[in-house]
């Protein structure tokens, strides 16, 4: 008489609690291709949906933050892709805006905030950015 093998799911340790070991135990469903292929196409559109609006320039204000990425319209001394990844904005009493890269690549002076959100090209930014920050 042959003995059926029992396959568990995998263990996944947790950590230790109060000298011992907290396991769980990890299940496998079996799906098919279609549900599979449903599956990834609704977190496609989840993810589409979720897409960046710069309808407004309060909107546009609160994207020019350290940690995002900028595409210019023209290239800029200093970055000649036209892209930069803000590390820090500077600004002066005159309301003129620097912004740096985390290399200290600094961008010229900004006269006024409006005339970097008229720098930027947030159509192409609306086009190619998908998930919200």
């Amino acid at each position: 008489m042959e003995k059926e093998s029992k396959t568990y799911p995998p263990e996944i340790t947790l950590g230790w609690d109060q000298g011992r070991k907290v396991t769980i135990r990890q299940k496998r469903y079996q799906v098919t291709e279609s549900q599979f292929q449903e599956l990834i196409e609704h977190r496609l559109e989840a993810m589409l949906s979720e897409s960046v609006s710069f309808e407004s320039d309060a909107a546009k204000r609160d994207f020019i933050q350290p940690g995002n990425i900028l595409t210019f319209k023209n290239p800029i001394p200093g970055f000649p892709s036209g892209q930069i990844a803000i590390a820090k904005i500077l600004r002066n009493k005159s309301g003129a805006i620097q912004l740096t890269n985390s290399f200290g690549t600094k961008t010229p002076w900004f006269g006024s905030e409006q005339e970097l959100i008229e720098a930027i090209d947030w159509e192409w930014m609306q086009q190619n950015i998908i998930m919200k920050q």
